[in-house]
């Protein structure tokens, strides 16, 4: 199949989806989803270029952040929302962990760069990732109100659905993706890497899994979707992002009680050889029911021993530990991991979000950033056990989604830098920001005093 075939069904289908749901918001989910890493221009001293989709989500940005600025006389600043129907949003409880993060490691890499531990043009491109990731978060916080989250739901599942639909076109034909060959990856449609296929399916995978599990929505297309996304992601290339699924499957098992299901689990094991194509990811399975059956910490060590991947990590973070150990408090700045990471002969990442943390931030950053993730899953696990009923089962899906989110993307962090991928965060952002609304809005109605009734009329004469 042709990829001007697949790039036009993705607009047909995308063209149609927005003009059910036209919204801005909407325009994002599909374009984070669907749009190929396309470069424009180098940035000395940086390995990822700017792009096309970092111009597109700057505009929209842009244009959403002077909406949200702008002032009137007698109107005080409020969020700007793509839905004009929707009450202003209240607060966002993330916002007092998110800036203190920002502060902390725009902080740490200002004295790296006095310090010439990072370059200057290096520290300043890798902090503006931060704060394009977290203006993201608000601007889905402030657009997706909880009358949108059927929408949202549609939304998000068509690009699965799209996303599955691609992937498996191209398997079965054998057309080139989009992004640059790699020689340790399959193919993977729209994705620059199996990392950040694999992170995107497995966050897509876990929001149609938390609204199927708690009721939702558990129609024919979710559950479609639930099903694809998972098979997706088990033959993806990405090792966390499989272990990041099966994690959040089995704590939700195991939190509601689910034994007979959880039974299942073996069978879903005992099948793995039919369901899954890929050696790497075949032996991934074989270790982790190992590991669990017999509690040998050698399984672990003699994968690290036997495994390529694994043992360029582990020479990587070694390197970054040692980095860390000349500057433990406030690290190297953002970006100084280019200066002594290679992979292939190139600077590269040490893929581990948090020894790269470490290592860039000291233990300043990375004590900021547990902050925050612990933050953010406190909220959120509080917001699925205290949202009411009568609030009905789509908004305690989201939220639980969430929830479920943070502990995935946790999780796949220790062997990825999950955090700073776009198409990673692009979904991480969209569904927390769902999630902390539920909460926001919880909260809200919990502390505001109750509506005094309405008085009654006077009497008649």
């Amino acid at each position: 199949m042709s990829p001007i075939v697949i790039i036009a069904a993705c607009v047909v289908v995308s063209a149609y989806q927005l003009r059910r749901v036209p919204r801005v918001w909407a325009f994002l989910v599909l374009f984070i989803a669907l749009m190929p890493k396309v470069p424009l221009a180098a940035v000395p001293g940086n390995t990822t270029p700017i792009r096309v989709d970092d111009v597109v989500l700057a505009l929209v940005l842009i244009w959403w952040a002077r909406k949200f600025f702008r002032v009137r006389p007698g109107i005080r600043l409020k969020p700007d929302t793509t839905n004009p129907g929707d009450a202003t949003a209240p607060p966002s409880p993330a916002t007092f962990f998110l800036l203190i993060y920002w502060g902390v490691a725009i902080a740490c890499t200002l004295i790296g760069v006095a310090a010439l531990s990072t370059e200057p043009l290096t520290g300043v491109f890798h902090a503006g990732r931060l704060v394009q990731y977290g203006l993201l978060y608000y601007f889905f916080y402030s657009a997706l109100a909880p009358d949108e989250f059927n929408r949202f739901v549609e939304v998000a599942r068509t690009a699965l659905l799209l996303i599955c639909a691609i992937w498996l076109a191209q398997h079965w034909t054998h057309a080139p993706a989009a992004g640059p060959p790699t020689p340790w990856a399959t193919l993977y449609p729209t994705f620059s890497a199996s990392y950040d296929f694999g992170g995107y399916m497995m966050l897509a995978t876990i929001l149609m899994y938390a609204l199927w599990s708690a009721g939702g929505s558990r129609g024919p297309l979710t559950t479609l979707a639930l099903a694809a996304g998972a098979i997706v992601t088990a033959n993806s290339e990405s090792r966390a992002s499989l272990l990041g699924l099966v994690l959040i499957v089995a704590i939700d098992l195991v939190w509601h009680a689910r034994w007979r299901t959880l039974l299942t689990m073996g069978v879903a094991a005992a099948a793995a050889p039919y369901v899954i194509t890929s050696k790497k990811m075949l032996t991934l399975v074989h270790g982790v029911v190992s590991l669990a059956t017999t509690l040998d910490p050698d399984v672990i060590r003699q994968a690290i021993a036997t495994d390529p991947s694994l043992a360029l990590r582990a020479k990587n973070w070694r390197l970054a530990f040692d980095h860390w150990l000349a500057r433990p408090f406030l690290g190297d700045g953002l970006g100084g991991y280019l200066a002594y990471v290679r992979q292939y002969d190139l600077p590269a990442s040490p893929d581990g979000w948090y020894v790269r943390v470490l290592a860039d931030t000291g233990v300043a950053g990375f004590v900021t950033f547990i902050v925050l993730l612990a933050a953010l899953l406190w909220m959120l696990v509080r917001a699925a056990r205290r949202t009411p009923h009568s609030a009905g089962p789509l908004p305690r899906a989201i939220v639980y989604g969430a929830a479920l989110a943070v502990v995935a993307t946790s999780v796949s962090a220790v062997l990825v830098d999950a955090f700073v991928s776009y198409k990673i965060m692009g979904m991480f952002w969209m569904v927390i920001a769902a999630g902390t609304r539920v909460s926001a809005d919880a909260w809200q109605a919990a502390v505001s005093p109750p509506a005094l009734p309405a008085p009654a009329p006077p009497p008649a004469l």
